[in-house]
């Protein structure tokens, strides 16, 4: 079970413009800058956490950002989505800074995969963070889940990785997901994950329900809850018993 801290941590930005005598320097710095800026213009400013001035709440400023319509990001049928694609995440919670590996089965050429965290953001309700591509040739084929008939159980960790995301060391920590689309029939999954941030002494603990997602968690065709699972692991994706 995993327990996550209210971040209070402040970002503080400690780069500086060094004074000189000559304006050109300083233009010249600038003007390097923006060309560094401009050519990672997709990545970093998809990825930007932190306020300026910082705020001493690193989640007050991180709900102050503008967030995506639930309309982008939500499942339409409100489930576990299309079953032609779905996935998990090889760790339910990584720390800032660190990687994180997906492990997705579908059968489509193409699917894109963008990152989300879950927070108010004004009753949006999650930030896209940023787009990242799948690392395996498409389509990548799976092997089937395996299975234990004494104990109905599903696991999934026989899958090879899909895509890799390298979490911003200033990354906010909260709830996140992938969003998961075909490109082709456009169906679509999430794979739900944690950010931590271990450095963090907060006054308030938030304790993540992922063992809970995992009991009413039919993938394989079994769960916790009426359909005779003695046992559950994280190495599949999350389709709730209905």
């Amino acid at each position: 079970m995993y327990k996550h801290e209210l971040d209070h941590t402040m970002f503080t930005d400690n780069s500086s413009l060094e004074e000189s005598a000559g304006h050109k320097r300083v233009a010249l710095a600038w003007v390097l800058a923006f060309v560094a800026c401009s050519v990672a213009a997709t990545s970093a400013n998809a990825q930007t956490f932190g306020c300026n001035p910082p705020l001493a709440n690193d989640i007050v400023c991180e709900n102050s950002k503008p967030g995506t319509p639930s309309s982008t990001w939500d499942i339409p049928s409100g489930d576990a989505g299309d079953l032609t694609i779905q996935g998990f995440a090889t760790d339910i919670s990584v720390n800032q800074g660190q990687i994180i590996s997906f492990k997705i089965n579908t059968p489509a050429s193409a699917y894109t995969i963008d990152i989300y965290r879950l927070g108010y953001y004004g009753g949006m309700g999650a930030r896209k963070i940023v787009t990242i591509a799948p690392s395996a040739p498409l389509p990548q084929s799976q092997p089937a889940c395996l299975t234990d008939s004494t104990t109905n159980l599903a696991d999934c960790g026989n899958w090879a990785v899909s895509a890799l995301w390298q979490v911003p060391s200033n990354a906010t920590s909260g709830v996140y997901f992938a969003l998961l689309t075909r490109t082709d029939t456009g169906g679509a999954s999430h794979i739900v994950f944690i950010v931590r941030n271990d450095a963090s002494h907060s006054a308030i603990l938030y304790q993540a329900s992922d063992e809970t997602w995992q009991a009413y968690n039919a993938y394989g065709g079994h769960s916790l809850y009426g359909q005779s699972i003695n046992l559950t692991l994280l190495t599949r994706p999350i389709v709730p018993s209905r």
